[in-house]
């Protein structure tokens, strides 16, 4: 597991070795270094909506948004990417496959913030080195062809940079992105590779 600091932001993300996060008693560690009883999780189905935790968190979402100290929210990833867009105050995380960046998730994460001076967070997803996709993908989304790259006649994809573009046009300048792909780093769990059940939680908390 490695914890960031921002300022009064902590953001916690485990790594293969701190085994399957859908199991709650694995993320006790977490929730120690983040200072906290339980983690705020939704109840993820690749859509591009974004609940205040609290609300019921068992509807289908894939972002949670809380301005509460001590209040820690994440999400699950085994290649999609964790978003963590965060203020002094305030902080959504997002969880981005396609469908969701695409679809709109980011920006209606971005919507409930109420300081627009944000800052985020990238963590460790599926990158465009291992990312492939068929073209009638790319051709049915009508994705630019900025956002992929073609090798041996195959699109690679390349999500964050499509996440990073949708960021900059909300005025979202500092950005730190892990930088770390789940499928080739041997670190994370990958649903390319075979991991369809395991996941890693990237996790966040406002500290007074």
């Amino acid at each position: 597991m490695r914890l960031l600091t921002f300022d009064n932001i902590l953001i916690a993300f485990t790594e293969k070795q701190d085994l399957n996060q859908r199991e709650e008693k694995n993320r006790l560690p977490v929730q120690l270094s983040l200072g906290v009883d339980t983690i705020h999780i939704p109840n993820q189905k690749h859509t591009n909506k974004v609940v205040k935790v609290e609300e019921d968190l068992n509807q289908e979402c894939d972002g949670i948004y809380t301005n509460k100290e001590n209040t820690a929210v994440g999400v699950l990833t085994a290649d999609c990417i964790p978003i963590v867009l965060f203020n002094s105050r305030e902080i959504v995380v997002i969880h981005a496959g396609w469908k969701g960046l695409f679809g709109g998730i980011i920006e209606n994460g971005f919507s409930l913030l109420k300081d627009k001076r944000a800052k985020a967070f990238i963590g460790a997803c599926i990158r465009g080195c291992c990312y492939e996709v068929d073209k009638q993908f790319v051709n049915n989304l009508n994705i630019s062809d900025k956002f992929y790259k073609i090798y041996n006649d195959k699109p690679y994809l390349d999500l964050v940079s499509a996440a990073v573009d949708k960021l900059i046009k909300l005025s979202v300048k500092d950005i730190y992105d892990l930088g770390e792909c789940t499928k080739c780093s041997g670190k994370f769990f990958s649903y390319r590779n075979g991991d369809f059940e395991s996941r890693i939680l990237t996790a966040a908390v406002i500290k007074e």
